[in-house]
């Protein structure tokens, strides 16, 4: 797929495919995508099937894979899927994870003996009430500060070679704390990579209208964490989930801002996905096995997202990929405008 103009050397190169091991959650979050899966869905892979597949993505040359759920530390095959998966040469050995469970020491250090090597936590508040309300789980603040102190050690002593990240899902109820989100993971917490997807209107999310706010609420926020970051904390800030066009002039014009920022477009590795599916049909994803296997950019582009009319004209069109569908179904397309390309990075078309 035509993904525009070249890309920054930020984006990992290695093949990527994310494994979906049950939606089986320990979380109740007011967002989640998965609202109430059902027991089919919550049912864990049996760790034979989970093997195929690892080996099944690894023999097409495969370097890199994820760990997804639900909560997949829950799933009671973990460590010896990791290591099977350090067994058959994947470089690169990732979790997903709300780090609940990570808490405690003992589970953690089994997992990095295994061999994992990156660990994408989610937490979305940086208080205890915040993270408890979002997440539905009382004390959930201080376990997952637990969890990062423990991969942190793990992190100081050389181990998690590609990485501690935290994402933040930034909400109504959360992002008018961005700034304060990023002193709290850098300053208090000492990570070095942060960060924000913008909530998808779907699932528990669809329940609450207050947790999906415009594009244009959530922008100078946002903005405020990048100006913040490029002149304080110099470290690694991302975000998601935004179309080009809500940005503010002055980001768009700037294509060192733009290639540090932009998550989705600039950083993230081009993924396959690999989930139980009752045998749909979307247009993107090859379903046997009772598993779906699809490209993820291309499924957001084609299947969950969706490009208005402005974007049909927009020069900014290859590399971004629309704007939720459920979004739209709520606000329309009023936020929406073309860009055109202006040296490395774009401007507004004129009306």
């Amino acid at each position: 797929m035509n993904r525009g103009p070249a890309q920054s050397d930020l984006r990992d190169d290695r093949k990527n495919v994310e494994i979906n091991v049950g939606k089986a959650c320990n979380s109740r979050c007011v967002f989640c995508l998965d609202g109430d899966p059902s027991e089919r869905d919550r049912a864990f892979m049996p760790l034979s099937e989970l093997r195929a597949e690892l080996g099944r993505w690894r023999q097409e040359g495969y370097e890199s894979v994820g760990f997804l759920g639900g909560e997949p530390t829950l799933y009671p095959d973990l460590v010896p899927a990791v290591a099977h998966a350090a067994e058959l040469g994947y470089s690169r050995i990732a979790l997903a994870t709300n780090a609940l469970v990570l808490h405690d020491r003992q589970r953690c250090d089994r997992l990095i003996a295994a061999g994992l090597t990156r660990v994408t936590l989610s937490m979305h508040g940086h208080t205890a009430a915040l993270e408890d309300r979002l997440t539905g789980v009382p004390g959930a603040f201080d376990k997952k500060c637990q969890a990062i102190g423990h991969l942190q050690d793990w992190r100081r002593r050389g181990r998690l070679r590609d990485g501690l990240s935290v994402n933040v899902v930034l909400n109504g109820l959360n992002q008018g704390h961005l700034p304060r989100l990023l002193r709290f993971f850098f300053d208090e917490l000492g990570l070095d990579d942060l960060r924000a997807n913008f909530v998808r209107p779907e699932g528990r999310a669809a329940r609450d209208e207050q947790l999906t706010p415009r594009f244009t609420a959530v922008v100078p926020q946002l903005m405020k964490a990048v100006i913040l970051n490029e002149h304080h904390f110099h470290k690694v800030f991302t975000f998601a989930g935004m179309p080009l066009c809500v940005l503010p002039d002055a980001l768009l014009a700037s294509s060192h801002l733009l290639h540090k920022s932009l998550g989705d477009v600039y950083r993230d590795l081009q993924t396959d996905c690999s989930i139980r599916s009752e045998g749909y049909d979307d247009g993107v994803s090859k379903v046997e096995g009772g598993r779906a296997r699809f490209n993820w950019q291309d499924r957001k582009r084609f299947d969950l997202k969706h490009q208005a009319e402005a974007c049909t004209r927009c020069e900014a069109n290859p590399i971004c990929e629309g704007v939720w569908r459920d979004y739209l179904d709520r606000y329309g397309c009023d936020e929406l405008t073309a860009l055109r390309r202006a040296g490395d990075g774009y401007r507004r078309q004129e009306s």
